[in-house]
């Protein structure tokens, strides 16, 4: 463990990973600049807010405690609540026990009981990294088998989704643009390991639509659907997964990169879940697909590659609190890499699609989801900073490889989300909204910038720091249906 710093010591970007106490409701926030009138909503944000028990910090930035912020806009206005998921792991870190098995801290217990975990393993429920909706439910997912539902409205914890087909499940659904099905992966540890696609349709229960065995299993963030496929991107960063209980590291400390087994693709069709094929390419490492299509019989898609998972011990706690800029960053590289396949000849292509370092990519998926897309919105840390928190916004022509960015002194940003016009003249015809910390005042806002010049519109000021996040939606204005992004 290591031990919380005093915020009081704090400046810059380290403000954003202590915790955040308060809850509020505010109906107004001060704006500066002027917000597009068309532009309504509630952009819901999800992220690690609780870092301390009562003697101890967590180890790394993703094991806090999920909290939501929303974001509100009708009528120029902009209102702001936030709240903490009631989740069984955070009432336990709220009175003093660090009970569950995070994703790189882990709880002091006997072997005996480590065993145990073999046969009914204590997968935590902070739900931290993404929320989403199935039906008229919403829910804030992680990498656990089971999703936390909660009132868009009140913020308020409603309880658990059903049980996924899985030791383990992506964060991140693709939904199936017919049904308003979500379409996930699950991989399942046991005497046999398993990949598990599987589809879930509003009031049902989820059904395995494909399944693959896997004598080591490799770490998961996100896969790959155009309109016929889905497509499992195995990166050579794999586990035994009997060796996880015994072994006495948290979670991701048990996987090792094995970069001479390059990056395995499994492909399948998406309608039927019949495999298609096995294909190979370099070695990498990914949290997050951008997009996939079809052109013809090849499969194109493209994720944002690190090269490997050094990109993990980048965000351990000690590292992002240390309040000294001059310290050597770690120098994580993120590029936008394009792997082709031909599905019938196995013949696999890769390239990189522009220098300029990405992550967390969005691109507008109201008109180019399953489809070629041709920008591509990200966060970045830029070369010349000392620190390891992205500090501007960038948006990726990929036609041409040309970068556009929007940055500011001491900003540090959160994801983008890309919001269309209502009547959208292009691609790009619409606005991004991020959360950005300001590290020279010590205060976050909500930044609208016009994602076509990437060029400020507004900003609405929030009462106190909001902790760095890491995924968020806008709901439609009502917080129903309407779910976009």
């Amino acid at each position: 463990m290591v031990t919380a710093a005093p915020q009081s010591t704090l400046a810059g970007p380290e403000i954003g990973y202590q915790t955040l106490d308060r809850e509020l409701s505010i109906e107004t926030l001060s704006i500066e600049g002027n917000l597009p009138p068309w532009l309504s909503g509630s952009l819901l944000r999800n992220g690690p807010a609780l870092f301390e028990d009562r003697e101890r910090s967590v180890r790394h930035w993703f094991d806090g405690q999920a909290m939501l912020h929303r974001f509100t806009i009708a009528d120029g206005r902009v209102s702001y609540a936030n709240r903490f998921l009631r989740t069984k792991a955070y009432e336990a870190m709220r009175s003093g026990r660090l009970s569950f098995s995070e994703f790189a801290t882990d709880p002091c217990r006997s072997i005996f009981k480590r065993v145990m975990t073999v046969f009914d393993p204590q997968v935590t429920d902070n739900t931290f990294v993404n929320v989403t909706r199935l039906g008229e439910q919403h829910y804030a997912m992680t990498e656990a088998p089971m999703s936390v539902q909660f009132d868009p409205h009140t913020l308020e914890t409603l309880g658990y989704s059903e049980r996924l087909p899985g030791t383990f499940a992506t964060a991140h659904p693709h939904r199936d643009p017919a049904s308003g099905a979500l379409i996930n992966l699950a991989t399942r540890m046991g005497p046999v390991n398993s990949y598990r696609f599987f589809i879930q349709a509003p009031g049902a229960r989820p059904r395995v639509l494909a399944s693959k065995a896997a004598r080591r299993p490799g770490y998961v963030h996100s896969f790959a659907m155009s309109e016929r496929y889905i497509a499992l991107t195995e990166f050579p960063f794999i586990v035994n997964s009997i060796e996880i209980p015994l072994s006495g590291k948290p979670f991701i400390e048990n996987f090792r990169w094995e970069p001479e087994r390059g990056t395995r693709i499994l492909v399948f069709d998406r309608h039927s879940g019949a495999g298609v094929g096995e294909y190979e390419t370099v070695p990498g490492f990914a949290f997050h697909h951008v997009g996939a299509w079809e052109e013809g019989d090849k499969l194109v898609m493209e994720y944002c590659d690190h090269e490997s998972p050094g990109v993990i011990a980048a965000f351990y706690l000690d590292r992002l609190r240390a309040p000294n800029p001059s310290r050597d960053r770690a120098q994580v590289p993120s590029r936008l890499r394009r792997v082709t396949i031909d599905l019938t000849s196995k013949e696999v292509s890769t390239e990189y699609r522009c220098e300029h370092a990405i992550e967390l990519p969005r691109i507008n998926e109201q008109a180019r989801y399953l489809r070629p897309y041709r920008y591509v919105y990200g966060f970045a840390t830029g070369p010349d900073s000392s620190y390891d928190t992205a500090d501007r916004l960038v948006k990726v022509d990929n036609e041409t490889g040309d970068a556009t960015v929007w940055s500011e002194h001491a900003a540090y940003v959160g994801e983008p989300v890309f919001v269309s016009s209502p009547n959208p003249r292009g691609e790009d015809d619409g606005v991004i909204l991020s959360v950005v910390l300001d590290g020279a005042q010590g205060e976050s806002y909500l930044l609208v910038l016009d994602a076509g010049t990437m060029t400020e519109l507004a900003r609405a000021r929030a009462p106190h720091v909001i902790p760095h996040g890491i995924h968020g939606r806008l709901l439609s204005s009502d917080c129903g249906p309407g779910l976009k992004g």
